[in-house]
């Protein structure tokens, strides 16, 4: 009789486990595929936008009943990969990427095409002073009066050796070069980073208090599914540098360098050139699927105080220069010319 009441309580215990686990996922590749257009359905928070500039698909549905045809039960597992890949590079996202335990991954591939820091280096007094971590900054040889920094990414590495943090650098470096009449700040190639190391850093070239984007997280299918709009703003520094600022961007500019462009529009001393950034301002949210793979995601929509959205476009600059070749980088020459132009401190082209 006891060992009766014993084997009932074990069954009483692993049906309420099963309950409450609930049964496995079906990990078929028609369940896998279905599974991740779901979730790119319900928590992407640009989808519809970016398929509207998509000429191939009419929408979300008409992809996945392209690539659903692609898959059967007996669709293997790197096929599987490729399949899903393929799929989500329909969004043309810089965020969205592809991983697996196969050591496989799909992401949006980049390319430093046009940019060689070495060759700016070599128009720096002295190289330029590169001693801090994502800096490079000095002053150029041929226009002394005007500053140059380099800003690689945002990114916190504080937890490195004290004087290689970046909250201490850019305070020195903006003492540094207090003295020039200008200053050239480049984020081309800057892929973004920390969004609290992104408002630190932006606040030593501000020099009034701006709100300057609006952000909401996507949290259902609907089109309208958001969580309420936050109001992101930027504070100025006590040291702050708030003579005429030049800055430039390059469709390599990404993500929290996008952001960082956008507060510093908001600022009057600011002068935007150089090439359009990517495009890609959401955060990047990392999320595992049924089968053991992980996705990234742009889960966040991200505005102007206008309401105006720059995903998959990127910002424009008020002067856009596209060249950057080599030693003929007509984007930093017209930067420079440009910083002369409105320091009043001697040559350069009128800014029309």
């Amino acid at each position: 009789m006891k060992n009766i009441f014993l084997f009932s309580f074990f069954l009483v215990i692993l049906s309420s486990c099963e309950l409450f686990l609930g049964p496995d996922p079906d990990t078929s590749p028609e369940k896998v595929l279905k599974s991740l257009w779901n979730d790119f359905n319900n928590i992407h928070a640009y989808l519809d936008f970016r398929m509207s500039q998509n000429l191939e698909y009419a929408n979300w549905d008409d992809v996945y009943n392209k690539f659903s045809s692609r898959v059967n039960k007996n669709t293997s597992d790197n096929d599987l990969f490729d399949i899903c890949a393929d799929m989500l590079k329909i969004l043309n996202d810089s965020h969205v990427g592809l991983y697996s335990p196969m050591d496989k991954q799909s992401s949006h591939k980049e390319t430093n095409r046009g940019f060689d820091l070495s060759l700016i280096k070599k128009q720096l007094n002295d190289g330029g002073n590169d001693n801090y971590f994502n800096f490079v900054y000095g002053t150029f040889l041929s226009n002394p009066c005007i500053g140059y920094i380099f800003i690689e990414a945002f990114k916190d590495e504080d937890n490195l050796k004290e004087n290689k943090g970046w909250g201490m650098a850019i305070e020195k470096i903006v003492k540094d070069l207090s003295d020039t009449k200008a200053l050239v700040l480049d984020i081309r190639q800057n892929r973004g980073g920390d969004i609290a190391v992104l408002d630190s850093i932006v606040s030593y070239f501000t020099a009034e208090r701006k709100e300057y984007i609006k952000t909401c997280i996507k949290n259902g299918p609907g089109s309208n599914n958001y969580t309420p709009e936050r109001i992101q703003t930027v504070y100025p520094s006590r040291f702050a540098y708030t003579k005429n600022i030049v800055l430039l961007t390059n469709e390599n500019s990404i993500s929290a360098a996008e952001r960082f462009a956008m507060a510093l529009r908001t600022q009057n001393h600011v002068l935007h050139t150089g090439k359009a950034t990517r495009g890609a301002l959401s955060i990047r949210t990392t999320r595992s699927m049924i089968n053991g793979w992980y996705y990234t995601i742009s889960s966040e929509r991200v505005t102007d105080m206008h309401g105006k959205i720059y995903e998959g476009i990127g910002i424009t600059p008020d002067k856009e220069h596209i060249r950057e070749y080599g030693t003929n980088d007509e984007q930093l020459e017209y930067a420079i010319k440009t910083a002369h132009q409105l320091s009043g401190c001697g040559c350069g082209e009128s800014f029309n």
